[in-house]
């Protein structure tokens, strides 16, 4: 609970250089990823991040800061509601 909390203060901050590195602080947890989308958990909100392949070159939520390498084309903040209510959605489909 502490810990969580400690992650809630820290500033979301988001660094991209040349559309291959992105650095992103304040995040509270990895959601999911592959080569083609990250979605992270952070301070501000649910951030995804889309682009070809991406690879996670750090993480540490620890001191809730993650690394993305790859060739980044979009950075989406979404409701973390409507994540779920999509995760909900999809799994309805599969069954």
């Amino acid at each position: 609970m502490e810990e969580k909390k400690k992650i809630n203060e820290l500033v979301h901050q988001l660094t991209l250089t040349n559309r291959g590195q992105l650095v992103v602080e304040g995040v509270s947890n990895l959601e999911s990823y592959d080569q083609d989308q990250v979605i992270l958990e952070t301070n501000s909100g649910v951030l995804e991040v889309k682009g070809e392949t991406l690879h996670i070159q750090q993480l540490s939520l620890d001191q809730g800061k993650v690394i993305v390498d790859g060739n980044i084309c979009s950075l989406v903040y979404t409701d973390e509601d409507a994540l779920k209510k999509g995760k909900s959605f999809l799994s309805r489909l599969i069954k």
